[in-house]
């Protein structure tokens, strides 16, 4: 499918959903866009910082440009997260300071704060991999410990549908969302577009998505041209400290 064809689609779909919101009923919904994975390659993430809109930019730690592109990204106003490579049930490999389910307390927290002290200016983490030790009490026990101690928030990636990472969060008073999407797990306008239409309907029913995404080409390549389509949408490209703000104040109005 290219990329006309791509757009008139989305464009109809947003133009059947706009306008979002009104006087009455308060502000339109929201999505959320990460951006996972940065830290590897400076050209990608230089252009994925560089795409128009209120982006998030996830950092893997420990890589030849995390520090970099966290910077970067900081410079340029965006909110900065740590991507914390969690050991897998399939073995990929995790990079420099992964955490893996044969490490005790003390070597967790360890990398964690070391990962954590390698990305500058992250306001919260979520799950690199993780699909293992995302399901585990005692691991997911600590890394919320620490994030409670720093004040950052959680992003559970839910690469396990058996996942106790958000749980374990709001037990340690971490404030925590889950994703809904992921954008790309097959680079192709088709499979992104639908991904895509599916976290619009998303939006729709519940008021506010959270996708993640990579810094793809395709994926670069879709953003630029779909971002703008929000904006005329009125949809609101809003960060995570954003959304859970909103949730937090919609929690504590409520009867």
């Amino acid at each position: 499918m290219g990329k006309r064809l791509c757009a008139g689609l989305l464009g109809a779909v947003l133009l059947a959903l706009a306008p979002w919101g009104s006087a009455e009923s308060g502000p339109g919904p929201r999505m959320s866009i990460i951006i996972d994975d940065l830290g590897n390659n400076r050209r990608l993430g230089e252009a994925a910082i560089n795409l128009p809109g209120n982006l998030t930019f996830s950092v893997l730690p420990g890589l030849a440009y995390s520090t970099q592109l966290a910077e970067m990204a900081h410079a340029q106003g965006r909110e900065v997260m740590l991507h914390m490579p969690m050991d897998n049930h399939s073995r990929l490999p995790l990079g420099p300071m992964g955490m893996t389910v044969d490490m005790n307390e003390a070597e967790w927290r360890a990398v964690l704060r070391e990962a954590l002290d390698d990305v500058p200016h992250a306001s919260g983490l979520n799950n690199h991999t993780g699909s293992l030790l995302t399901e585990q009490e005692k691991p997911m026990a600590v890394v919320m410990q620490e994030l409670h101690a720093r004040g950052l928030y959680f992003i559970d990636s839910l690469t396990s549908p058996r996942s106790i990472a958000y749980d374990q969060a709001r037990v340690a008073g971490v404030p925590a969302l889950r994703r809904h999407i992921f954008l790309d797990h097959e680079q192709t306008d088709v499979f992104i577009t639908e991904q895509f239409e599916r976290a619009l309907a998303i939006m729709e029913r519940q008021g506010w998505v959270i996708m993640i995404g990579h810094p793809y080409p395709e994926t670069i390549d879709f953003l630029s041209w779909v971002l703008p389509l929000l904006e005329e949408a009125g949809v609101e490209l809003v960060t995570p400290s954003e959304l859970i703000d909103t949730q937090q104040r919609l929690t504590r109005r409520a009867p």
